[in-house]
């Protein structure tokens, strides 16, 4: 372990600017119309991020699982969640559920290329060992919440606490506090202080991957006043959100800015589902809604942009793209931005991983988009539970099973799955190039093309992994009354004070 610090800390110091700073923010929840530039008519104004899009690439087929778990998964091990086996729903508290501690995550590759990997927001892909957590996943600090959400004031869930933050180094090993002296604060007012202070202790001459995964917009629904501008309806609540975010947003800029590194950055942005079936929430003219495969569970806002037109040329901007990208894609993406996979290989004698579903679309993206789509399809989801899938080929949408389902996982083992684990008596076709809507199911007049994309569908089923669905809760794990806090069960010390970081 020593040896590979050390090695990281020499690529580190002979790689300098050439490769980008990389901001990649990823918004929680936030349907298709809960962004101002998505359609003309929409109720919601992002004037910040509407402005970054005009100016930069927008992705206007970006998708993602139909949860944020999966989504997340997908997104730092370049796979589609099946392949993870988490595919059904998002972790819980208190049980075992994990990221699999053997996938290669995407930052641990871009802190092999030179970066300094910083997380700010939130994790949940796991927190029952250390191994599960982000500072050895390949993140050099991060600071958040384990969870699905947390309590914009109070930073708790239910009873527990759950805001932390841990940092990795060589000098100091792992070090890590829960930070529960932080309650009564806005927590967009601790992920700004928390970036700024990032940014103002970074090396310039050192190339930066800050990845800052939004509390904003998810439940509860909440904003300080100062950030209303109308009042009488849910909508509004979401606008104060926005213009909270926005700020936030506006804020991590001017630092990047401040400290010399923007003209240097690229940023990528994205939300990693839908909007939930809220009044809050607007998915726009999609249909569906988060943990559902329709357009409005899955198809989110996303877009590229950075000031330099070395990064994103000058013919790109004001642009879109209608090409497939899926979340794992962000994978090999990002990685290749960083510089690719040669410095990982030389520094541990490993391989990039196989079977690899994320596409590294930076070339089409920031290059040459004038060619074919780098993708032509995506495995959007097998659900054994559910009973549901749902797979993109071409121009092509199709849906298995009935898509209002509420099954909902028991405990018990839904594996090996097969073919008997979908609804075949219900199957739906859409071209979702000519109807987004999903209005206009053409299965019964497409028999071919309904069989091949059947035929494609069960074939990656071979590639799947026991599914972890609602794992049992586990005695003594934490949060519980003793130890008030999310934080990994392999800390067996007890009470944790709050005024110390600890060493492990």
């Amino acid at each position: 372990m020593l040896r590979l610090w050390i090695s990281l800390s020499l690529i580190l110091s002979c790689v300098l600017a050439k490769h980008p700073h990389i901001l990649f923010i990823l918004m929680d929840d936030q349907g298709y119309g809960d962004m101002g530039y998505t359609y003309p008519t929409n109720d919601v104004h992002t004037p910040l991020l509407d402005e970054l899009a005009a100016k930069g690439l927008k992705l206007n087929r970006h998708y993602t699982s139909w949860l944020c778990t999966p989504t997340r998964a997908s997104i730092m091990s370049g796979r589609y969640p099946i392949e993870l086996g988490i595919q059904h729903d998002v972790f819980a508290s208190n049980t075992e559920e994990c990221l699999n501690e053997k996938e290669l995550l995407m930052p641990e590759v871009v802190r092999h290329n030179g970066y300094a990997t910083h997380l700010v927001g939130k994790w949940h892909l796991g927190y029952a060992r250390w191994s599960c957590m982000p500072c050895m996943r390949g993140f050099d600090s991060a600071l958040g919440y384990t969870s699905g959400t947390t309590g914009w004031i109070t930073h708790k869930v239910g009873s527990y606490y759950d805001f932390y933050q841990c940092a990795r180094s060589l000098e100091e090993g792992l070090t890590w506090g829960v930070l529960s002296k932080d309650k009564g604060i806005y927590s967009n007012f601790l992920y700004n202080k928390r970036v700024k202070k990032i940014i103002q202790n970074h090396d310039p001459e050192s190339p930066l991957f800050l990845y800052l995964p939004m509390q904003s917009v998810h439940s509860s629904y909440y904003a300080p006043e100062n950030y209303y501008t109308c009042t009488g309806n849910k909508r509004c609540t979401m606008q104060a959100m926005l213009n909270s975010a926005e700020d936030l947003i506006g804020d991590v800029i001017s630092y990047f800015q401040d400290a010399g590194l923007w003209e240097d950055t690229i940023l990528l942005y994205g939300s990693d589902n839908g909007g939930p079936h809220s009044t809050y929430h607007s998915n726009g003219h999609l249909k569906g809604y988060k943990s559902t495969l329709w357009e409005g569970g899955v198809r989110t806002p996303s877009f590229i942009y950075s000031p330099n037109e070395s990064l994103l040329p000058e013919r790109f901007r004001g642009t879109s793209t209608d090409c497939y990208f899926h979340v794992s894609d962000w994978y090999q993406t990002i990685i290749s931005i960083s510089g690719g996979w040669s410095k990982y290989e030389r520094s541990t004698g490993n391989k990039m991983p196989i079977d690899l579903d994320s596409i590294d679309q930076s070339s089409y993206l920031l290059n040459d988009n004038s060619g074919t789509c780098p993708r032509t399809e995506i495995m959007l989801h097998i659900d054994p539970v559910k009973k549901v899938a749902g797979y993109y080929k071409n121009d092509f949408k199709l849906l298995v099973g009935d898509q209002d389902s509420t099954n909902s996982c028991s405990g018990t083992a839904f594996y090996p799955l097969n073919i008997d684990s979908l609804d075949f008596d219900v199957i739906q076709l859409f071209n979702i190039t000519a109807d987004p809507n999903e209005a206009d199911d053409i299965s019964s007049s497409n028999a071919d093309i309904v069989t091949d994309m059947v035929y494609d569908l069960t074939e990656y089923l071979k590639k799947q992994r026991p599914l972890q669905c609602q794992l049992p809760t586990i005695d003594g794990s934490y949060p519980n009354d003793v130890v008030p806090y999310y934080i990994p069960w392999d800390y067996s010390q007890g009470y944790l004070p709050s005024s110390a970081f600890h060493k492990l």
